[in-house]
């Protein structure tokens, strides 16, 4: 369930112009800020609304260091837990003093399937120490990292600091990021312009438009690309995604948004 929006971050591309972030400049969050989203599958021509996600920031302290606590949690609807049970959590400590990860933790608990990732970021020596642990086994290992990489939440939320007003349609933001003991170079965030989204209820908000292409495998087609959209503001929240899964189509809408820096600004 949550893997279906945040894993996304995985593609490749090229585009026109590439830069690379690798510390924001400003936040567009704070303590506090809480984002629930509804997540619906479109089956044939019909979209069921079959989930929920949350993803929430807070102030905290990780061995010693202050840092932002960042939490995205997704499930299934109890209605259909008995088809497809979904209980994901994905976590990081993101030290504020140079939003580098210092600690990250995935948890899958999808039907039978269980998948638990611990990662204690060291970027002094540049090493990850890794610990993996399935219903099978328990794996304990270290690998290299460098100095701009960051695991799949950190990058979410680094994402969101981009300045968008200084580029042209289809230039892109590079990132390294850190996924199932991996580093993936130059994932790109191509920017595809401004445009106003309507949500689930009734409002508009100008939004941020990029797109990310997907890699083929068992969740996404090949060639597909996934379209988030943004507020275009000093929060730039996620209001809306689409993309294109093996079994249909997959879309979010913000539900409830809490806690922003600033409010959200609606077109009526």
């Amino acid at each position: 369930m949550l893997r279906l929006i945040i894993l996304p971050f995985i593609f490749f591309a090229l585009h026109s112009k590439s830069q690379r972030i690798c510390s924001p400049e400003k936040l567009p969050f704070k303590n506090g800020e809480q984002v629930i989203y509804n997540v619906e599958y479109k089956m044939g021509k019909s979209w069921v609304s079959a989930g929920k996600a949350r993803f929430i920031v807070k102030d905290s302290i990780y061995n010693n260091q202050s840092c932002f606590y960042v939490e995205g949690k997704g499930r299934s609807l109890q209605s259909y837990d008995w088809f497809f049970k979904v209980r994901d959590k994905y976590a990081s400590f993101i030290s504020k003093n140079n939003f580098k990860p210092v600690y990250f933790q995935r948890r899958v608990r999808e039907g039978d399937f269980t998948l638990d990732y611990d990662y204690n970021f060291d970027f002094n020596d540049l090493k990850s120490y890794v610990k993996e642990r399935r219903k099978s086994f328990t794996n304990n290992d270290t690998i290299e990292i460098i100095p701009c990489s960051y695991d799949i939440m950190t990058a979410v939320y680094l994402s969101r600091t981009i300045n968008f007003k200084e580029q042209s349609l289809n230039d892109s933001t590079l990132l390294d990021i850190i996924l199932d003991k991996e580093i993936f170079n130059d994932v790109a965030i191509v920017y595809k312009g401004e445009k106003n989204i309507t949500t689930q209820f009734g409002k508009k908000v100008n939004c941020i438009h990029f797109q990310i292409e997907l890699i083929e495998g068992t969740i996404f087609k090949g060639n597909e690309k996934m379209d988030v959209f943004v507020t275009n503001d000093e929060n730039k929240v996620p209001i809306y995604v689409e993309a294109e899964i093996i079994v249909g189509s997959i879309r979010a809408y913000a539900k409830s948004i809490k806690g922003t820096k600033e409010p959200i600004i609606y077109l009526n």
